[in-house]
């Protein structure tokens, strides 16, 4: 920053010294009659436009708009140079006569952000730098006296001959041409207006109105000149010139109009909600006090680590090279709370989107806790439409599996008990064979039962508790699973049921899918909490929305007021964490 004011003082100081000698070559001019009021104006005009270009050039480095003023200020020094008395004064003033004009459409046409949008708007100012240029080429090539209606003119050092009806038919040309072009540049700014919305209008309406007036009257006079209406040129002359020389004072009328906004959008905002605090209305405050009716507020969700809406619903914030929306930052006491998305072009004032958020700062927090209780609500309704839904399934599953297992088999050794008591006096070895195969199927019945069972709620973990639950569970696994000591006083049975199927589910996601050869399960009590932790050394890559298992152990421990986050970087194995408070 120290070298960016380093660099603009520098320029500062050569534009007031160049405004100086051009100024003093203009009254000692020998073919130009000129006043030293008129002299004033020349100064006035050029250090307008480098002051006003070096303060935006300052407030926004970034933007080359303030750049493009102060370019405008130099072109309006050398154009000035026409009046010098040497011939090569007197051939870059010719040169340069009309390159600042050109500058200028660069300008409106860059406004506000500084850079040109469109290609049609690069073509076009392509075309002002060339018509600028190539355009003086004949008064410098063919002109004379009469053409420059001045006897005491140097000659310029590019003459090749007198021909002021060449030159001049040239001039006519060209300036028709130059009138059409400007007429379509006013009709580009005109357009831009009526497509922008209300904030961009605000920040927009001093530079562009100035500029689509500008762009009009010089349009008028160079039609004048090229159909020679002296007395209307003479007139036009002047009122361009002053409209000319209000475009910078326009510009920092908007700066200074935009810094009173900001003072007063502050103070009418803090004021607003110190009169209805707590009312909901955070977003209409914002969106008056910034002009910007399409304004949205969004909070961070720290524990989800994501941005939602004041419904509690995720939302996504623009993305940085989005041309129509833009979001600022809100913190409190250094810590992210929630964005305002506004408007792009209220980019172009920083001060005034931060002043406001920094003054809703506090607004914000409380509504973002309001936001977070929402979606904590929302996810609990979700979870529990899960359960509920799980539950049915799980009914259905379990009437399924008694269907066509155990009931089958002990309708089958019904009918085999039926069959050995007809037999039994008649045949007695049938009878006992009969008998035999209804044991049989009685033992594979109650088999299958006991799985049924450790599916809902595992036995060994009533009788052994957790620690004996899962040196079982992984007693059966084909990889070596290393467990740490569970916590020494039992936790309560949801709990403890809640942390044994994390470790199930996960355990047994690690066997068909890790492809790793060694886990590890730990299972903690820390600061009021049982913090469940199955790590493994597999390919990674687990994505908790391909299947239902680790859907349904989130909700299980969400039902719990619990947490489940699950890390898997592809080829770094996985860490299924869940913290569930006791």
């Amino acid at each position: 920053m120290t070298s960016l004011r380093r660099a603009l003082a520098g320029i500062a100081i050569l534009g007031v010294l160049v405004g100086v000698i051009v100024a003093l070559g203009v009254l000692d001019s020998d073919h130009v009659k000129l006043r030293g009021l008129d002299a004033a104006l020349a100064l006035v005009i050029g250090w307008s436009f480098l002051g006003a270009g070096l303060y935006a050039w300052w407030r926004r480095p970034y933007n080359r708009f303030g750049a493009l003023m102060a370019a405008i200020a130099f072109a309006w020094f050398l154009s000035l140079l026409g009046a010098a008395n040497s011939s090569v004064g007197f051939t870059i003033g010719i040169l340069a006569g009309s390159l600042y004009f050109a500058i200028l459409v660069h300008m409106l046409l860059a406004y506000p952000s500084g850079r040109l949008e469109r290609r049609r708007h690069v073509a076009l100012v392509w075309f002002a730098y060339a018509l600028a240029t190539l355009g003086q080429l004949p008064a410098a090539l063919w002109g004379d006296a009469d053409y420059f209606e001045c006897t005491n003119c140097p000659v310029p050092l590019t003459h090749v001959r007198d021909d002021a009806d060449l030159a001049q038919t040239f001039d006519v040309v060209l300036m028709a041409v130059a009138a059409v072009a400007l007429v379509l540049v006013g009709a580009i700014l005109v357009r831009r207006w009526m497509t922008a919305s209300p904030p961009q209008r605000r920040a927009m309406a001093p530079v562009l109105w100035s500029g689509v007036t500008l762009m009009g009257l010089f349009a008028a006079l160079l039609a004048s000149s090229a159909i020679g209406a002296t007395g209307v040129v003479d007139v036009l002359g002047w009122v361009a010139l002053t409209a000319f020389a209000a475009v910078p004072w326009a510009f920092l009328f908007g700066l200074l109009r935009s810094r009173f906004s900001r003072g007063g959008a502050v103070s009418d905002l803090v004021m607003r909600m110190g009169a209805a605090p707590g009312t909901g209305g955070l977003r209409e405050l914002l969106a008056d006090a910034l002009g910007d009716r399409s304004l949205g507020v969004a909070y961070w969700h720290d524990a989800k680590g994501r941005w939602i809406d004041p419904a509690g619903h995720p939302v996504e914030l623009p993305a940085d090279d989005d041309p129509a929306r833009a979001w600022t930052r809100v913190e409190l006491e250094g810590r992210l709370v929630g964005a305002v998305v506004h408007d792009r072009s209220l980019c172009e004032d920083p001060e005034l989107v931060a002043s406001v958020a920094a003054a809703a700062a506090l607004a914000v927090q409380h509504e973002r806790l309001n936001a977070e209780l929402r979606a904590r609500v929302e996810e609990l309704r979700a979870s529990r439409q899960r359960l509920v839904e799980a539950g049915i399934a799980e009914r259905r599953r379990l009437e399924r599996n008694l269907h066509d297992g155990a009931q089958q088999r002990l309708v089958a050794m019904s009918l085999s008990l039926r069959l050995a008591q007809a037999k039994l006096r008649k045949d007695p070895d049938s009878a006992e064979r009969l008998m035999a195969g209804a044991q049989e199927e009685l033992h594979l019945a109650l088999e299958e039962l006991r799985e049924l069972a450790r599916g809902i709620h595992p036995a060994v973990l009533s009788d052994r508790g957790l620690q004996g639950a899962l040196e079982a569970l992984a007693g059966r696994l084909p990889i070596p699973v290393e467990l740490s000591d569970a916590p020494g006083d039992r936790l309560p049975a949801p709990i403890e049921a809640a942390a044994y199927f994390v470790v199930a589910e996960a355990l047994t996601n690690v066997v068909k899918y890790a492809d790793a050869s060694h886990a590890s399960v730990s299972v903690v009590r820390h600061n009021g909490h049982a913090i469940v932790e199955v790590r493994d050394d597999g390919v990674g890559g687990a994505d908790p929305g391909r299947g239902s298992g680790l859907r349904g152990l989130a909700d299980r421990v969400s039902a719990l007021d619990g947490q489940l986050a699950l890390e898997s970087p592809l080829g770094e194995g996985t860490l299924l964490r869940a913290e569930i408070p006791v």
